[in-house]
């Protein structure tokens, strides 16, 4: 078989199967609605307080280890400047105790790091959870059968996106969240 012969076996095929598809849709008038999920993590009352209590949180964190980060800069500098006037046996202790502070620093830094990374990651999936039962509402609500992200098309019309009444309902149901940060 040519190549044309294929190119156009495939365009019929495609257009029978996308006339099949629109037929059935539009029998079983399947509405179709868009919620941009992003936007809404990003603009929802309990996405921006969750914003704002992390980036206190970090700052806190930042300043915290900053302030560890310079002691050890300054007990390193001295280490050096007393290792003259300090017997090896002395010094090496010296150094055993800076190293075990360090190491000390190091691993609260790691384990600091991971609360918060769980902390923020536990908050985000209540959120979307929230998110997903608020979208269902409203598909419910206004009759959708299907519900796609945002993320997932790539044009779409105004009368199917329903962002704004989930950003609305949700705001409603839920203004901030948790930030659990166990350590």
């Amino acid at each position: 078989m040519s190549q044309i012969s294929r190119i156009f076996l495939f365009g019929f095929t495609l257009l029978l199967l996308l006339g099949a598809a629109s037929a059935v849709m539009a029998q079983e008038k399947t509405s179709i609605a868009v919620v941009d999920v992003e936007k809404i993590l990003a603009e929802s009352k309990a996405g921006k307080d969750l914003q704002k209590r992390l980036k206190t949180k970090r700052e806190a964190f930042q300043k915290e280890f900053s302030e560890r980060e310079n002691m050890l800069m300054k007990a390193e500098k001295d280490l050096v400047q007393e290792k003259a006037k300090l017997s090896q046996e002395e010094f090496l202790t010296k150094r055993k105790e800076f190293e075990k502070q360090l190491l000390e620093t190091r691993n609260l830094f790691q384990k600091r790091r991971s609360a918060l990374d769980r902390g923020v990651a536990n908050a985000l999936k209540e959120l979307r959870k929230n998110i997903f039962q608020v979208t269902a509402e409203v598909a419910d609500e206004f009759g959708y059968k299907v519900v796609l992200t945002r993320s997932s098309v790539v044009i779409v019309e105004k009368n199917i996106e329903i962002t704004d009444k989930v950003l609305k309902r949700l705001d409603d149901k839920i203004q901030t969240l948790s930030l659990d940060i166990a350590q």
